[in-house]
Protein backbone atom coordinates (compact mmCIF):
# COMPACT_ATOMS: atom_id res chain seq x y z
CA UNK A 1 0.00 0.00 0.00
CA UNK A 2 1.08 3.70 -0.45
CA UNK A 3 2.29 4.77 2.85
CA UNK A 4 3.27 8.33 1.84
CA UNK A 5 1.55 11.44 3.31
CA UNK A 6 1.81 15.23 1.65
CA UNK A 7 1.72 18.08 4.00
CA UNK A 8 2.28 20.77 1.77
CA UNK A 9 5.68 21.22 0.65
CA UNK A 10 6.92 18.12 3.31
CA UNK A 11 6.67 14.25 2.09
CA UNK A 12 6.52 12.28 5.11
CA UNK A 13 7.11 8.09 4.40
CA UNK A 14 3.87 7.60 6.31
CA UNK A 15 1.58 9.74 8.74
CA UNK A 16 2.39 8.99 12.17
CA UNK A 17 4.42 11.69 14.04
CA UNK A 18 6.26 11.82 17.50
CA UNK A 19 4.90 14.63 19.24
CA UNK A 20 6.81 17.70 20.19
CA UNK A 21 8.32 17.56 24.18
CA UNK A 22 7.05 13.06 24.35
CA UNK A 23 9.97 12.32 22.07
CA UNK A 24 12.40 14.65 22.97
CA UNK A 25 14.93 14.64 20.45
CA UNK A 26 14.00 11.95 18.41
CA UNK A 27 17.46 9.70 19.22
CA UNK A 28 17.00 9.12 22.79
CA UNK A 29 14.35 6.46 21.66
CA UNK A 30 16.97 4.78 19.31
CA UNK A 31 17.46 2.03 21.79
CA UNK A 32 13.60 0.97 22.50
CA UNK A 33 12.61 1.55 19.21
CA UNK A 34 12.92 1.24 15.34
CA UNK A 35 13.18 5.08 14.29
CA UNK A 36 13.56 4.85 10.83
CA UNK A 37 9.85 3.41 10.43
CA UNK A 38 8.46 6.10 12.20
CA UNK A 39 6.93 9.24 9.43
CA UNK A 40 8.77 12.57 11.70
CA UNK A 41 9.73 13.67 14.96
CA UNK A 42 8.65 17.27 16.35
CA UNK A 43 11.37 17.71 18.44
CA UNK A 44 11.17 19.77 21.74
CA UNK A 45 10.33 22.95 21.41
CA UNK A 46 13.54 25.31 21.54
CA UNK A 47 13.98 29.14 22.59
CA UNK A 48 16.40 31.77 21.66
CA UNK A 49 17.05 32.06 25.41
CA UNK A 50 17.60 29.19 27.77
CA UNK A 51 14.39 28.51 29.69
CA UNK A 52 14.40 26.45 33.20
CA UNK A 53 10.81 25.06 32.76
CA UNK A 54 7.81 25.23 35.58
CA UNK A 55 8.18 24.13 38.68
CA UNK A 56 8.42 20.56 40.27
CA UNK A 57 6.11 18.54 39.69
CA UNK A 58 5.78 18.88 36.55
CA UNK A 59 3.71 15.60 35.99
CA UNK A 60 1.06 13.29 37.49
CA UNK A 61 -1.24 10.53 36.35
CA UNK A 62 -5.18 10.81 36.08
CA UNK A 63 -7.55 8.43 36.03
CA UNK A 64 -7.37 7.70 31.70
CA UNK A 65 -4.87 10.40 31.09
CA UNK A 66 -1.99 12.74 32.72
CA UNK A 67 -1.22 16.26 33.65
CA UNK A 68 2.40 17.44 32.48
CA UNK A 69 3.48 21.09 33.06
CA UNK A 70 7.19 21.22 31.66
CA UNK A 71 7.35 25.05 30.59
CA UNK A 72 9.48 24.84 27.69
CA UNK A 73 12.44 24.17 29.38
CA UNK A 74 15.20 23.91 27.32
CA UNK A 75 18.63 25.08 26.80
CA UNK A 76 18.75 27.97 24.29
CA UNK A 77 19.23 27.67 20.37
CA UNK A 78 23.19 28.14 20.79
CA UNK A 79 23.62 25.12 22.87
CA UNK A 80 20.68 23.57 21.07
CA UNK A 81 22.03 23.86 17.30
CA UNK A 82 25.75 22.99 19.52
CA UNK A 83 24.44 19.85 20.61
CA UNK A 84 21.39 18.42 20.18
CA UNK A 85 21.04 19.32 16.48
CA UNK A 86 24.12 16.85 16.01
CA UNK A 87 22.80 13.97 17.72
CA UNK A 88 19.55 14.32 15.72
CA UNK A 89 20.87 14.17 12.45
CA UNK A 90 23.39 11.21 13.28
CA UNK A 91 19.43 9.43 14.30
CA UNK A 92 17.24 10.39 12.01
CA UNK A 93 16.69 10.67 8.12
CA UNK A 94 16.55 14.89 7.06
CA UNK A 95 12.85 14.70 6.39
CA UNK A 96 11.91 13.25 9.75
CA UNK A 97 13.49 16.48 11.60
CA UNK A 98 10.66 18.92 12.47
CA UNK A 99 12.48 21.39 14.63
CA UNK A 100 9.91 22.86 17.31
CA UNK A 101 10.29 26.73 17.87
CA UNK A 102 8.84 28.79 20.87
CA UNK A 103 9.53 32.54 22.25
CA UNK A 104 7.37 35.60 23.74
CA UNK A 105 7.42 37.88 21.13
CA UNK A 106 7.42 37.18 17.50
CA UNK A 107 10.46 38.32 17.20
CA UNK A 108 11.93 35.66 19.26
CA UNK A 109 10.31 32.88 17.16
CA UNK A 110 11.97 34.80 14.00
CA UNK A 111 15.37 35.24 15.83
CA UNK A 112 15.40 31.06 16.85
CA UNK A 113 14.58 30.57 12.88
CA UNK A 114 16.91 32.10 11.48
CA UNK A 115 19.92 30.84 13.67
CA UNK A 116 18.63 27.43 12.40
CA UNK A 117 18.93 28.51 8.96
CA UNK A 118 22.35 29.65 9.81
CA UNK A 119 23.23 25.41 10.76
CA UNK A 120 20.84 23.93 8.21
CA UNK A 121 20.14 23.83 4.40
CA UNK A 122 16.66 23.46 3.24
CA UNK A 123 17.49 19.74 2.43
CA UNK A 124 18.70 19.00 6.21
CA UNK A 125 15.28 19.21 7.81
CA UNK A 126 11.72 18.89 7.11
CA UNK A 127 9.77 22.35 8.76
CA UNK A 128 9.82 23.66 11.46
CA UNK A 129 7.08 23.55 13.56
CA UNK A 130 5.36 27.28 15.16
CA UNK A 131 4.86 26.02 18.39
CA UNK A 132 1.88 28.50 19.42
CA UNK A 133 -0.17 26.01 21.42
CA UNK A 134 2.00 25.00 24.77
CA UNK A 135 -0.48 26.57 27.42
CA UNK A 136 2.24 25.98 30.14
CA UNK A 137 4.18 29.35 29.69
CA UNK A 138 3.08 32.80 30.80
CA UNK A 139 4.39 34.46 27.75
CA UNK A 140 4.16 33.77 23.99
CA UNK A 141 3.16 30.19 23.56
CA UNK A 142 -0.38 29.15 23.55
CA UNK A 143 -1.54 32.90 24.03
CA UNK A 144 -0.35 33.60 20.56
CA UNK A 145 -3.68 31.08 19.62
CA UNK A 146 -5.78 33.55 21.63
CA UNK A 147 -5.90 35.78 18.54
CA UNK A 148 -6.24 35.01 14.63
CA UNK A 149 -4.14 38.17 13.71
CA UNK A 150 -1.63 37.06 16.56
CA UNK A 151 -0.97 33.45 15.07
CA UNK A 152 -0.97 35.42 11.25
CA UNK A 153 1.49 37.92 12.34
CA UNK A 154 4.06 35.14 13.96
CA UNK A 155 3.58 32.25 10.91
CA UNK A 156 3.87 35.01 8.18
CA UNK A 157 7.56 36.70 10.05
CA UNK A 158 8.72 33.08 10.45
CA UNK A 159 7.79 32.32 6.84
CA UNK A 160 9.23 35.20 5.78
CA UNK A 161 12.73 34.75 7.27
CA UNK A 162 13.30 31.18 6.38
CA UNK A 163 13.08 28.81 3.52
CA UNK A 164 11.63 25.54 5.41
CA UNK A 165 8.09 24.26 5.13
CA UNK A 166 6.41 25.98 8.43
CA UNK A 167 3.78 24.41 10.70
CA UNK A 168 1.61 26.47 12.51
CA UNK A 169 0.63 24.33 15.66
CA UNK A 170 -1.74 25.58 17.75
CA UNK A 171 -3.67 25.56 20.85
CA UNK A 172 -7.25 24.72 20.72
CA UNK A 173 -8.70 25.95 24.24
CA UNK A 174 -9.70 29.12 22.82
CA UNK A 175 -13.14 29.36 21.19
CA UNK A 176 -11.93 30.78 18.16
CA UNK A 177 -9.55 27.91 17.39
CA UNK A 178 -11.49 27.26 13.72
CA UNK A 179 -10.68 31.27 13.18
CA UNK A 180 -7.18 30.99 14.69
CA UNK A 181 -6.52 27.42 11.99
CA UNK A 182 -8.00 29.84 8.87
CA UNK A 183 -5.19 32.49 10.07
CA UNK A 184 -2.48 29.80 9.81
CA UNK A 185 -3.55 29.12 6.35
CA UNK A 186 -3.81 32.56 4.93
CA UNK A 187 -0.33 33.51 6.65
CA UNK A 188 0.89 30.50 4.18
CA UNK A 189 1.66 27.63 6.63
CA UNK A 190 2.06 24.60 5.07
CA UNK A 191 -0.06 22.74 7.47
CA UNK A 192 -1.81 23.25 11.00
CA UNK A 193 -0.65 21.29 14.10
CA UNK A 194 -4.14 20.44 16.49
CA UNK A 195 -2.72 20.13 20.42
CA UNK A 196 -6.08 19.41 22.27
CA UNK A 197 -5.43 19.58 25.88
CA UNK A 198 -7.68 20.97 27.75
CA UNK A 199 -6.46 22.75 31.42
CA UNK A 200 -6.95 20.13 34.57
CA UNK A 201 -5.87 19.80 38.09
CA UNK A 202 -5.57 17.28 40.49
CA UNK A 203 -5.31 18.14 44.12
CA UNK A 204 -3.59 15.35 47.01
CA UNK A 205 -6.44 14.76 49.45
CA UNK A 206 -3.52 13.69 51.83
CA UNK A 207 -2.19 16.97 51.73
CA UNK A 208 -4.70 19.59 50.40
CA UNK A 209 -1.86 20.77 47.39
CA UNK A 210 -2.24 20.46 43.96
CA UNK A 211 -0.58 17.74 42.53
CA UNK A 212 1.55 19.99 40.17
CA UNK A 213 3.89 22.59 41.23
CA UNK A 214 2.53 25.40 38.88
CA UNK A 215 -0.99 24.49 40.12
CA UNK A 216 -2.81 23.89 36.37
CA UNK A 217 -1.40 21.87 33.53
CA UNK A 218 -3.02 20.54 30.45
CA UNK A 219 -4.86 17.05 30.64
CA UNK A 220 -3.16 14.52 28.05
CA UNK A 221 -4.32 11.07 27.58
CA UNK A 222 -7.06 8.81 26.08
CA UNK A 223 -9.45 10.87 28.15
CA UNK A 224 -8.92 13.84 26.09
CA UNK A 225 -10.19 11.27 22.70
CA UNK A 226 -13.29 12.57 21.76
CA UNK A 227 -12.61 16.33 22.13
CA UNK A 228 -9.51 15.66 19.96
CA UNK A 229 -11.74 13.88 17.21
CA UNK A 230 -14.40 17.11 17.36
CA UNK A 231 -12.06 19.31 16.94
CA UNK A 232 -10.23 18.08 14.06
CA UNK A 233 -13.47 17.47 12.16
CA UNK A 234 -14.35 20.94 12.99
CA UNK A 235 -11.14 22.53 11.67
CA UNK A 236 -11.05 20.43 8.75
CA UNK A 237 -14.29 21.95 7.45
CA UNK A 238 -12.79 25.45 7.63
CA UNK A 239 -9.07 25.10 6.26
CA UNK A 240 -7.64 23.46 3.15
CA UNK A 241 -4.42 23.09 4.43
CA UNK A 242 -3.51 19.56 5.94
CA UNK A 243 -3.87 18.97 9.52
CA UNK A 244 -1.70 17.27 11.69
CA UNK A 245 -3.79 15.57 14.24
CA UNK A 246 -3.17 14.84 18.12
CA UNK A 247 -4.79 13.89 21.43
CA UNK A 248 -5.38 11.09 23.20
CA UNK A 249 -3.61 8.70 20.47
CA UNK A 250 -3.18 5.49 22.05
CA UNK A 251 -3.94 3.03 19.73
CA UNK A 252 -4.44 2.23 15.83
CA UNK A 253 -7.91 2.55 15.89
CA UNK A 254 -7.53 6.19 17.52
CA UNK A 255 -5.19 7.29 15.06
CA UNK A 256 -7.78 6.09 12.13
CA UNK A 257 -10.80 7.95 13.83
CA UNK A 258 -8.61 10.94 13.72
CA UNK A 259 -7.59 10.31 10.16
CA UNK A 260 -11.44 10.20 9.23
CA UNK A 261 -11.84 13.18 11.28
CA UNK A 262 -9.99 15.03 8.73
CA UNK A 263 -5.90 14.50 10.08
CA UNK A 264 -3.58 13.96 7.12
CA UNK A 265 -1.33 12.83 10.35
CA UNK A 266 -1.38 12.06 13.53
CA UNK A 267 1.01 12.85 16.36
CA UNK A 268 1.64 10.22 19.01
CA UNK A 269 2.40 12.07 22.38
CA UNK A 270 1.86 10.57 25.87
CA UNK A 271 1.48 6.85 24.32
CA UNK A 272 5.41 6.81 23.84
CA UNK A 273 5.75 7.56 27.95
CA UNK A 274 4.18 4.12 28.63
CA UNK A 275 5.73 2.48 25.25
CA UNK A 276 8.08 3.82 23.86
CA UNK A 277 7.55 1.79 20.99
CA UNK A 278 3.75 3.14 20.61
CA UNK A 279 4.16 4.89 17.49
CA UNK A 280 5.68 1.44 15.92
CA UNK A 281 3.28 -0.26 16.73
CA UNK A 282 -0.06 2.03 15.94
CA UNK A 283 1.42 2.46 12.39
CA UNK A 284 1.92 -1.57 12.09
CA UNK A 285 -1.77 -1.44 13.47
CA UNK A 286 -2.71 1.04 10.97
CA UNK A 287 -1.16 -0.66 7.66
CA UNK A 288 -2.86 -4.19 9.14
CA UNK A 289 -6.22 -2.08 9.01
CA UNK A 290 -6.06 -1.06 5.65
CA UNK A 291 -4.72 -4.48 4.28
CA UNK A 292 -7.85 -6.59 5.75
CA UNK A 293 -10.15 -3.32 3.87
CA UNK A 294 -8.64 -3.56 0.46
CA UNK A 295 -7.76 0.35 1.40
CA UNK A 296 -4.90 1.41 -1.08
CA UNK A 297 -3.34 4.35 0.72
CA UNK A 298 -3.01 6.08 3.85
CA UNK A 299 -4.32 9.36 2.29
CA UNK A 300 -7.93 7.68 1.53
CA UNK A 301 -8.50 7.98 4.87
CA UNK A 302 -8.50 11.41 5.24
CA UNK A 303 -11.50 13.38 6.09
CA UNK A 304 -13.54 9.79 5.02
CA UNK A 305 -15.80 10.44 8.01
CA UNK A 306 -16.97 13.60 6.09
CA UNK A 307 -17.81 11.87 2.65
CA UNK A 308 -20.19 9.00 4.65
Amino acid sequence: MNKEITLGRIKLTNPVLGASGCVAHGYELQDYTDLNKIGAFSMKTVTYEPRPGNPPPRICETASGLLTSIGLQNPGIAQYLKEELPEIKKACRPEQIIISIGGNEIEDYVAVAEKIAEECRPEEIAAIEVNGACPNVAHGGGVMSAAPETMYQVIEAVKKAVPFPIIGKMNTNFEIYGEVAQAIEAAGADAVYLVSTPMGMHIDIRTGKSAIGNKKAPVSGPAILPQAILKTWEVYRKVKIPIIGSGGIYTAEAAIETMMAGAAAVGIGSAQFINPNAAVEILEGMEGYCQSRGIESFSDLVGFAHRV
